[in-house]
């Protein structure tokens, strides 16, 4: 099996690695995610929110109409 683990992060540690994302865009983007496609971006562990951040700019780069690995 050589696929990698997903690097899933707190909201509070992807804002803090990407300073373009707050954590209040964070959550607005988790609480919308039924209707903005980013459902798959977000990982539930218990009562805690994750980012998958690999995903999360998938899903980014698909929206702008770009490949993911363009991005």
């Amino acid at each position: 099996m050589d696929s990698k683990p997903p690097t899933l992060r707190t909201l509070r540690q992807f804002a803090q690695r990407h300073p373009a994302f707050t954590e209040a865009s964070l959550r607005w983007l988790r609480f919308q995610e039924a209707s903005n496609g980013f459902q798959t971006a977000f990982v539930m562990v218990g009562r805690r929110v994750l980012i998958d951040e690999g995903r999360f700019f998938e899903i980014v780069a698909e929206q702008n109409g770009r490949s993911p690995e363009a991005a």
